[in-house]
C-alpha cells in the first residue's frame, strides 16, 4: 500500500513541478504530443480546488495532466504537496483494501482456481482466436470493398 501511494506521489509531484517551473514548455510539448483537453481539467481544478486533488485521483487518463494542470494554475506548492499525500494515501488504501476484499470473494467464489486453469487458458486462446479472425474478415470486405 505504501508503495504505490509514494509512487503516485513522485509521479504527481513531478508532473506538478514540471509545469510550475517550465510553464511555456510544458504547454508546448502538452499541445503537440498529448490530445487532452486542457480546458475540462482547468475547469475542474478552478471549480473544485484543493478537493479537486482527491478527485482528480480516480480520474483514469487524467491523473497526471491533472497534477500538471495544478502546477501551471500555480497552486501553492506546501498546500499543493500537503493534500496530494493525503490523496495518495487514502487513494493507495481504498485501492488496496477493495482489490484484497474482491480478491478474497473471488477466491472463496470459485474456490481451488488449480482445477479451472486449463480451462481458462483454452478460453483465453479459443477468444483470442476468434477475435484476431473477425478482424481479419472485416479488414479483407474493407480492402474489397475499396477495390471495387
Amino acid at each position: 500500500m505504501f508503495v504505490s501511494a509514494i509512487a503516485s506521489y513522485i509521479g504527481h509531484s513531478t508532473f506538478f513541478l514540471i509545469a510550475l517551473h517550465r510553464r511555456e514548455a510544458f504547454l508546448k510539448y502538452t499541445q503537440k504530443v498529448i490530445k487532452v483537453n486542457l480546458s475540462k481539467l482547468e475547469s475542474l481544478m478552478a471549480r473544485y480546488g484543493v478537493a479537486s486533488i482527491f478527485i482528480s485521483q480516480w480520474l483514469y487518463g487524467f491523473r497526471l495532466m491533472s497534477a500538471a494542470i495544478l502546477g501551471l494554475s500555480r497552486m501553492g506548492k506546501k498546500k499543493y504537496f500537503t493534500f496530494l499525500l493525503i490523496s495518495c494515501l487514502i487513494w493507495a488504501a481504498i485501492c488496496t483494501y477493495v482489490g484484497y476484499f474482491f480478491g478474497a470473494s473471488l477466491k472463496t467464489l470459485l474456490g481451488d482456481l488449480k482445477k479451472y486453469e486449463v480451462y481458462v487458458a483454452i478460453a483465453v486462446m479459443v477468444g483470442g482466436f476468434i477475435i484476431w479472425f473477425i478482424r481479419d474478415v472485416r479488414k479483407r470486405r474493407n480492402a474489397e470493398g475499396t477495390r471495387s
